[in-house]
C-alpha cells in the first residue's frame, strides 16, 4: 500500500511597481490569478489582504517574490573575506553605500557567490515600508510568511530585521519546548524503567522467600550428609587402626620371651609409642623385637627397675618405639 502525502498548498505574490499578482498552482501550470494595484504601502497591504481572500482555496502559506524596480540588485566586490553568517550584516551597516535610500530604511541581505576564480557578492535590497505592508496584509489574512525575496535570486531572504529577530525566538523557543519534551520522554522512560526494575525486584524477593524454606532444608541435609560422611570416616578410621593396633599387638607378644609380661602398649598419632613390662632380662626383650621387626628402633627408656616377684628376680623395662 502506498501513501501519498501532499505538501499545503502556497499562494504567490509578486510585487512589482504598483501592481500586486497572486497566483496558485506550479509554475507551469497556474490554477488561478489576480491582479491588483496599489499606490502606498498601504493600499499595498490591503491589496495582500483583499488578494488572499478572492483565491479559490484557503491557504495558510505565501511566498512573496519582489521585482524590479521594487527590489534592487547589486553585485559587490571588493569586499573583506568575511564568513558567509558575517556578509549579510556587513552590507547593511553600509547600505547607503551601496543601494539607493529614497528616504526610506533598506532591508538587505547578500550571499557569496564565485565567478570562475573571483569571489563576489550579489546583494539585494527593498524598502522597509514595502515589506512591512505585505506582512501587515498576509497577517490579516491569516497567512504565514514563509519567504520575501527577489524573483532573480530566491536564496535572498529580505524579512525586515525584527521579523527575523522574532522568527529565531519562536524557533529558539520551539527548540526549547521539544527539547522538554525530549527531556520528559527520557524521564518517563527512565520511571517506567525504574517501575519495571522495581517490581522486578520484589518478584525476585518474592521467588528467593519462597525458596527461603526448601534451601534451608537442602542446606540442612547436606550438613547431616556430611557429618554421616565424616562419621563414617571416623568408624573406617577407627576400623583400621584398631585392626593395626591388634597386628601390632599380635606381632610384639609373638615377639617377646616366655619369661617376659607386657603390661601397656601405648600408641601416639604419629605412630610412635611405649611398650611396658616385665621380663627376666629386658635387654632380650629389645632384641627379640629387634630381630623380629616387630616396632622400629625398639630401645630402653628410662632405668631397669629389678624386683623380686614368687622368689624370682626381674626387670621393669619401658620400651620407646618410632613411627613405622
Amino acid at each position: 500500500m502506498r501513501l501519498w502525502f501532499r505538501a499545503a498548498p502556497v499562494l504567490r505574490l509578486q510585487v512589482g511597481r504598483q501592481r500586486v499578482r497572486a497566483e496558485t498552482g506550479e509554475r507551469e501550470g497556474v490554477t488561478w490569478a489576480a491582479e491588483a494595484t496599489y499606490a502606498s504601502p498601504a493600499e499595498l497591504a490591503e491589496a495582500v489582504a483583499r488578494l488572499a481572500g478572492e483565491a479559490h482555496e484557503p491557504f495558510r502559506r505565501l511566498v512573496v517574490e519582489l521585482e524590479k524596480p521594487v527590489v534592487q540588485l547589486r553585485t559587490l566586490t571588493d569586499l573583506p573575506p568575511v564568513s558567509p553568517r558575517a556578509l549579510p550584516d556587513l552590507v547593511a551597516h553600509q547600505a547607503g553605500r551601496f543601494f539607493r535610500r529614497n528616504g526610506h530604511p533598506l532591508v538587505t541581505d547578500a550571499a557569496w557567490m564565485t565567478n570562475g576564480q573571483t569571489r563576489l557578492a550579489r546583494a539585494a535590497a527593498v524598502e522597509e515600508p514595502i515589506v512591512e505592508a505585505v506582512l501587515t496584509g498576509a497577517k490579516a489574512a491569516g497567512l504565514d510568511v514563509e519567504r520575501i525575496g527577489p524573483v532573480e535570486h530566491p536564496g535572498l531572504s529580505l524579512l525586515p530585521a525584527a521579523e527575523r529577530a522574532a522568527r529565531r525566538r519562536h524557533m529558539l523557543l520551539g527548540l526549547k519546548r521539544l527539547g522538554a519534551v525530549a527531556a520528559l520522554t527520557w524521564l518517563g522512560v527512565g520511571l517506567l524503567y525504574a517501575g519495571r526494575l522495581l517490581l522486578e525486584r520484589r518478584g525476585i524477593e518474592r521467588e528467593l522467600a519462597a525458596l527461603h524454606e526448601p534451601v534451608e532444608a537442602l542446606l540442612s541435609a547436606r550438613r547431616e550428609l556430611r557429618d554421616a560422611q565424616g562419621m563414617v570416616r571416623t568408624v573406617g578410621d577407627a576400623e583400621r587402626q584398631r585392626g593395626k593396633y591388634l597386628a601390632l599387638l599380635a606381632a610384639v607378644t609373638s615377639a617377646l620371651p616366655d619369661s617376659a609380661v607386657l603390661t601397656s602398649l601405648t600408641i601416639e598419632s604419629d605412630g610412635r609409642g611405649v611398650i611396658t613390662g616385665a621380663a627376666r632380662r629386658a635387654a632380650d626383650v629389645v632384641a627379640r623385637l629387634e630381630r623380629s621387626r616387630a616396632l622400629v628402633t625398639p630401645r630402653l627408656e628410662g632405668a631397669v627397675v629389678r624386683e623380686a616377684i614368687g622368689g624370682r628376680e626381674w626387670e621393669r623395662f619401658s620400651i620407646r618405639f618410632g613411627a613405622p
